[in-house]
C-alpha cells in the first residue's frame, strides 16, 4: 500500500525552484508536445525502487468543469540511493578522495595474518555489477525493517549486518570454521570477491556455503557501497572475543600450567569487520562519523546474530552502555586479558592481568593507494596512558566480573618474545628473553611452554596433540637478561599443522621467591609464499575486445597438491571462471590460459587465485585499461 505518511508515496507539484533536501519537480523545457521535467529526491527518502507517474490536467475550453486528465507511467523505475555528496544527507562525507575510495572504488585490500606478520589480500567488491543491486533489494525485502526505516542508515546497516550471515532472517552466507568442507561448497579461503557470492544467493535463493570474517566483511562493504553508504573493511589483530559481557578476555590454566581451552574466551589472530560513515541522530552530539558494524556471526545482539553500528568514538571512550554492542566491540580492541588458575576442585583465582595484548595494528586500506592505514588510535588510547587508565576504570564498573578488577602490579620479570617469519618446512626458532628487573636480588624462574596448532580464531582443538612442550628453570642474577630459544624441527610439526592454521604457544612463568605469575600466548603464521604469476596478452584493450590471460603456479612445497584450480574474477570483465589444474607435483609449475573480454571502460582489475586446501592466500592481481569502443565495434 502506498501511503504518503510512510514515505512510500510522494505527490510533486510543479515548483519554481528545487530544494536540495526535499522532493520537488521543476519544468525545464517545453517544446511542442515534448515537456522535460527535472526532479529532486528528498534526503529522507527510503532507498529503493520508485515508479514515476506523470499526471497532466488540461482545461477543455468548450466544456468547463470537465478537464482532460492524462496519466503516463514511466516505463523505467528509478532507484534512490544515499548520497554522500549531498551535505544534507546523513551519509555526507566532506572529502572527495574519501568518497572515491569508500563509495566508488570497486576493488580493495583486506589485511590478514598476525599482528607481527600481516599481509593484504585483494578483494573484488564489484558493487556496479548488475546482480549486486538486485541482491541488496532482495535482502531488504526479507528484512524485518519497515520501508520508511530504509531512509535511516543506522537501522539499514544494522539490518544488513544480520542479513549477510545466514543465522537469522533468511540471510545469505553460512559461516564455517573447520578443517575440511563438504562437496559442492566453497572453502572460505577460495573467494576473491563478493560478486559470485551475491550471484549464487540471488540465483538459488538459499544461503551460500561458506564464509569467514573477511568474507562477511567484504560482502557487507559491497552492499553498503552499492546503496551509497561510505564503507571500508577494518582488521583488528589480536582480537578478543568476550562471551559473558565481562569486557575482559578470560584465559585459564590448571595447577600444572596446562591451558584449559574449554573455559577460555578466544583471541583471534585477526578479525575483520566494517566501518560505515553516517550521522547518529539517535545519540547525543559527538558520535557522528565512522561506525563499527560486523556481519560475522559471533554473539547474538537482541536475539539476532548481528553487531553494531557503534560509533568508533564511543569504543575509544569506553561508553559501553551505548547502542549498538559497544561493550562487545570494546572488548575486541581493548579488553584486559585475565589469567585464571583453575584448582583441582574447580575453584578459580585471578593470577595475572595483561592490559596491553588485545587490539593491535588495527588496519584498513589507505585512501587512494594500496598502503595500510593504521586505525589503532581511533579505537583506543595509547597503552599505559592516563587516558587509557581512565577509560578502563570506567568500563570496569559495567562488566559482569567487576568484583575481580585487578590493579596493575609491577613485576620482577619482564618477558619479551622474539619473532621471525615461520616458513613451512623449515626449522622455526622462538626466542624468549627474560629480564630480572630487580636490582638487588636474583630470581629463580620456572618456565612452561606448550605449542599447539590453532585456527586463526585462536581456538585449539582439544583432540589435536601438542606439538611440543618445554619446561625449564632459569637463574637470573640481579638485573640480568637471559634468552631461551625454543626450536621446532619440520618433523615435529608438519604432520600436525592444518592448512591455514597457525602455531600457538602458551607460556607460563612463576617466580619462586615472590610467587609472582606471568602468562601469555603468541601465534606464529606459517608462510608458504604465493607462487602465482599472471600475464595479459594486452595491457590496453577496447570494450568487448578479446585478450588472453595466462596464469601459472609453482609448487614450492615438498608435497603434491591435488584437486587444484585457478579462480578468476574481476569487476567489469566477465563472470568468475575456474580453470582446473589437477595435481601439481613438488617443484613443478602448472600453467593455464583463458580468453577474456571486458565490457566496462576504465582501469579494470583481474584477480587470479590458485586454490588448494594446503595453500591459503595464493593470489595475484593484474590491471588492464579498457577504452571505449567505437559504435561500429560494439556487437
Amino acid at each position: 500500500m502506498l501511503i504518503t505518511g510512510k514515505g512510500t508515496l510522494c505527490t510533486l507539484n510543479q515548483s519554481q525552484k528545487l530544494n536540495n533536501s526535499e522532493w520537488g519537480c521543476l519544468l525545464e523545457k517545453h517544446e511542442g508536445e515534448e515537456i522535460t521535467f527535472r526532479m529532486m529526491t528528498s534526503v529522507s527518502a527510503p532507498v529503493g525502487y520508485y515508479k514515476v507517474l506523470i499526471e497532466s490536467i488540461c482545461s477543455v475550453t468548450d466544456s468547463p468543469g470537465s478537464p482532460n486528465i492524462t496519466k503516463i507511467t514511466c516505463p523505467e523505475e528509478i532507484f534512490v540511493l544515499f548520497n554522500c555528496w549531498c551535505p544534507e544527507d546523513s551519509v555526507f562525507i566532506d572529502d572527495e578522495a574519501q568518497r572515491q575510495e569508500y563509495v566508488l572504488n570497486d576493488t580493495g585490500l583486506i589485511w590478514v595474518g598476525t599482528y607481527r606478520d600481516f599481509e593484504p589480500i585483494p578483494w573484488n567488491f564489484g558493487q556496479y555489477e548488475v546482480c549486486v543491486l538486485e541482491c541488496a533489494v532482495y535482502l531488504l525485502s526479507n528484512a524485518n525493517l519497515a520501508v520508511a526505516a530504509r531512509s535511516d542508515p543506522v537501522k539499514l546497516t544494522r539490518a544488513l549486518s544480520a542479513l549477510v550471515n545466514s543465522n537469522d532472517e533468511g540471510g545469505m552466507l553460512w559461516g564455517r570454521w573447520t578443517e575440511t568442507y563438504p562437496p559442492n561448497s566453497t572453502d572460505p579461503t577460495e573467494w576473491v570477491g563478493s560478486v559470485e557470492i551475491l550471484r549464487q544467493y540471488l540465483l538459488n535463493e538459499e544461503p551460500v556455503r561458506y564464509g569467514q570474517c573477511w568474507v562477511f566483511s567484504g560482502v557487507l562493504t559491497t552492499l553498503l557501497r552499492c546503496l551509497g553508504i561510505p564503507a571500508r573493511c577494518v582488521t583488528n589483530f589480536e582480537s578478543g572475543h568476550d562471551t559473558d559481557c565481562s569486557y575482559s578476555i578470560d584465559c585459564h590454566y590448571d595447577v600444572e600450567g596446562n591451558p584449559v581451552d574449554e573455559l577460555d574466551d578466544s583471541i583471534w589472530n585477526f578479525h575483520v569487520w566494517n566501518e560505515a560513515w553516517f550521522k547518529r541522530h539517535d545519540l547525543p552530539p559527538g558520535y557522528d562519523g565512522w561506525q563499527a558494524v560486523d556481519a560475522t556471526p559471533q554473539e547474538a545482539s537482541e536475539s539476532i546474530m548481528r553487531c553494531g553500528p557503534c560509533p568508533v568514538k564511543a569504543i575509544k571512550q569506553g561508553d559501553v552502555y551505548l547502542p549498538y554492542d559497544c561493550g562487545f566491540l570494546f572488548a575486541e580492541v581493548n579488553g584486559d586479558r585475565i589469567w585464571w588458575k583453575v584448582e583441582k576442585d574447580g575453584s578459580m583465582s585471578v593470577e595475572y592481568v595483561d592490559r596491553n595484548c588485545i587490539g593491535k595494528s588495527i588496519s584498513t586500506k589507505a585512501v587512494g593507494s594500496d598502503d595500510r592505514e593504521d586505525l589503532t588510535r581511533s579505537y583506543k588510547h595509547e597503552d599505559g596512558s592516563t587516558e587509557e587508565e581512565n577509560v578502563l576504570s570506567k568500563v570496569s564498573q559495567f562488566g559482569s566480573r567487576k568484583e575481580w578488577t585487578t590493579k596493575r602490579v609491577n613485576r620482577d620479570i619482564q618477558v619479551e618474545l622474539g619473532h621471525e617469519t615461520a616458513i613451512m618446512g623449515s626449522e622455526i626458532k622462538i626466542p624468549i628473553q627474560l629480564t630480572n628487573t630487580n636490582s638487588k636480588s636474583s630470581r629463580t624462574v620456572s618456565l612452561s611452554a606448550h605449542i599447539k596448532c590453532a585456527a586463526y580464531t585462536g581456538r585449539t582443538d582439544s583432540k589435536q596433540p601438542l606439538i611440543k612442550t618445554v619446561t625449564n628453570v632459569l637463574e637470573l642474577s640481579k638485573s640480568e637478561t637471559d634468552t631461551l630459544t625454543i626450536s621446532l624441527l619440520p618433523d615435529e610439526y608438519l604432520k600436525k599443522v592444518r592448512a591455514g592454521s597457525t602455531l600457538r604457544m602458551f607460556l607460563q612463568l612463576s617466580v619462586q621467591e615472590t610467587k609472582q605469575v606471568y602468562a601469555t600466548q603468541e601465534s606464529f603464521l606459517m608462510k608458504k609464499g604465493s607462487g602465482v604469476m599472471v600475464t595479459c596478452s594486452k595491457t590496453t584493450v577496447k570494450q568487448y575486445e578479446e585478450f588472453d590471460v595466462t596464469c601459472s603456479y609453482t609448487n614450492t612445497t615438498s608435497t603434491k597438491l591435488t584437486r587444484s584450480y585457478f579462480y578468476l574474477e574481476g569487476p567489469g570483465i566477465r563472470r568468475s571462471k575456474k580453470l582446473y589444474c589437477g595435481t601439481v607435483q613438488p617443484g613443478s609449475t602448472i600453467e593455464r590460459t583463458l580468453n577474456l573480454s571486458a565490457y566496462r571502460v576504465g582501469e579494470r582489475v583481474l584477480f587470479v587465485k590458485f586454490c588448494n586446501s594446503k595453500i591459503p592466500n595464493a593470489i595475484e592481481k593484474v590491471k588492464i585499461v579498457v577504452e571505449e569502443a567505437e559504435p561500429t565495434e560494439v556487437i
